[in-house]
């Protein structure tokens, strides 16, 4: 697992030039954005990707057609950052600032990433994309919606900060996205007829091939008590070990799924804690976010492995997996 840090790159880098960029942006949302990956930073940082590839091309159960390799490209706490910006790196023991991130450049570089396994490859966002900038809270979340939908993720989970325009306001932005939407302990806790009901289908599985893999979501039980308790109203958090042992043994026993993996947005620490948790046994990997770390090699728990993405749409994280005879065999 490597965090593309040096993936997204600025799609220019002055003056004049980034604010003719930004506004062809706004005009034009429905447009490729191929010919940003011509840049000199973007080609030099797919280089990264690149050299990954020529390891897989020499693996000998993928070319004998033995084994399949799928890939994750996991995203988080994008925050409405709709335009490049500097970023902050610590390298050869002192800070350095680097412009990276805005949504024309996330979406080339995963475009670029797709094509390197186009057939078998999934975009997974964990959450908090709407709040975090003038645009969005101007339109209340309605604006970055159809940025995402031009994106195209194929999964999104809801983030501790999707409640701030509150509860109504949340479904309606969640409900705009055209990728499915996952939360296994967010309910509705309203004086209607949808009280104590979940309020999103709890996980979704989909297929490679003749391999089946399943998500279960988890926002963050704290949400009420980390913001103001106002902003989610109406709405009730429960514990992970609430039920997700539950929904890995429907996975596993009766959806047939030969990997489960978590989205979460509970923070690393919690996320380390629950990947240490018996009631995880059977989950692969918890692909998590909200801390905002750039996490480049899974770390390992008891029960699972952890992985988060970074933030503000500068880093793209990118999980290959190779699958034998039902087996997770290199990853």
């Amino acid at each position: 697992m490597k965090s593309a840090n040096d993936l997204n790159q600025s799609a220019c880098s002055c003056g004049q030039s980034h604010v003719h960029g930004r506004r062809n942006f706004l005009k034009g949302l429905s447009l490729p954005f191929f010919a940003l990956s011509g840049l000199p930073q973007v080609a030099g940082a797919l280089e990264i990707s690149g050299s990954r590839e020529r390891e897989w091309s020499r693996s000998a159960a993928l070319q004998q057609d033995k084994a399949q390799r799928i890939t994750l490209l996991h995203t988080a706490d994008i925050h409405a950052q709709l335009y490049t910006h500097d970023e902050f790196f610590w390298q050869k023991g002192g800070p350095v600032y680097k412009p990276r991130g805005g949504m024309a450049v996330l979406k080339t570089m995963l475009q670029t990433l797709r094509k390197e396994n186009p057939e078998r490859t999934l975009l997974i966002d964990g959450g908090d994309c709407f709040q975090g900038g003038g645009v969005a809270a101007l339109s209340e979340g309605k604006a970055i919606v159809p940025l995402i939908n031009n994106i195209g993720y194929d999964l999104m989970l809801p983030g501790n900060w999707e409640v701030v325009y509150g509860k109504e306001m949340m479904e309606k932005d969640l409900g705009g996205y055209d990728a499915q939407k996952i939360c296994a302990n967010m309910f509705h806790d309203t004086k209607d007829d949808r009280k104590g009901e979940l309020m999103f289908h709890p996980w979704w599985t989909t297929h490679f091939g003749d391999i089946k893999i399943g998500f279960i979501g988890y926002n963050d039980p704290l949400t009420p008590r980390r913001q103001s308790p106002a902003y989610s109203e109406g709405i009730q958090f429960t514990k992970p070990e609430k039920n997700v042992a539950r929904y890995i043994r429907y996975l596993r026993d009766y959806e047939l799924c030969d990997m489960v993996f978590l989205v979460t947005h509970m923070g690393l620490a919690q996320q380390v804690d629950l990947a240490n948790q018996p009631f995880v046994d059977g989950v692969d990997f918890i692909l998590g976010a909200d801390t905002h770390e750039r996490v480049r090699e899974p770390i390992q728990a008891k029960y699972s492995k952890v992985t988060e993405p970074g933030a503000f749409g500068s880093f793209v994280s990118k999980l290959d997996i190779v699958i034998e005879d039902g087996k997770v065999t290199e990853f």
